[in-house]
């Protein structure tokens, strides 16, 4: 009895030992731990195109934020709708906003894409807040279009991909 009550021990610590994941170390910079790909589904909320004639409104299907250089990063959603946005930030310091324009020694937004079309931003601002309770990003949009085309919206949920 005793042999069996240890073998299935060591098998159950062996096992435990497989299913446990690495240990995935957390970004200082943007104040959550980094997420599996498979997280992308998580996201919630919604952003809606408004100008003078239309309101749209996009209902996130999936959405991350991920690092493309040395502080160059994207943030992607794709919607229900089988439409995606696709924006470009720089992040130097710890503060959660990002501009359009914005200085050069500061948190920048630098693009947003709709549809693999670029939109021609005018004053614009996000913000990337971290929630530690989900261990996930809010994006907070505010951006502004010559188009007079006007992007806002909350998106909760957005997991930091390594």
């Amino acid at each position: 009895m005793k042999t069996k009550t240890f073998l299935l021990l060591t098998l159950s610590v062996l096992f435990f030992q497989c299913s446990t994941e690495e240990k995935i170390t957390k970004s200082t910079l943007w104040g959550v731990d980094f997420s599996d790909e498979n997280t992308t589904a998580f996201a919630q909320g919604t952003i809606e195109k408004q100008n003078a004639e239309s309101k749209i409104t996009y209902v996130v299907n999936e959405g991350a934020l991920r690092k493309t250089e040395e502080s160059l990063y994207t943030i992607s959603f794709s919607f229900e709708n089988g439409e995606s946005l696709l924006i470009t930030v720089t992040k130097k310091t710890t503060d959660c906003n990002f501009y359009y324009p914005g200085k050069e020694t500061e948190n920048q937004l630098v693009s947003a894409v709709l549809n693999g079309v670029q939109l021609d931003l005018t004053e614009s601002s996000i913000a990337v807040q971290p929630n530690q309770g989900d261990n996930k990003l809010h994006v907070i949009t505010n951006m502004h279009t010559t188009d007079a085309a006007y992007f806002n919206g909350t998106l909760t949920r957005v997991p930091l991909l390594p």
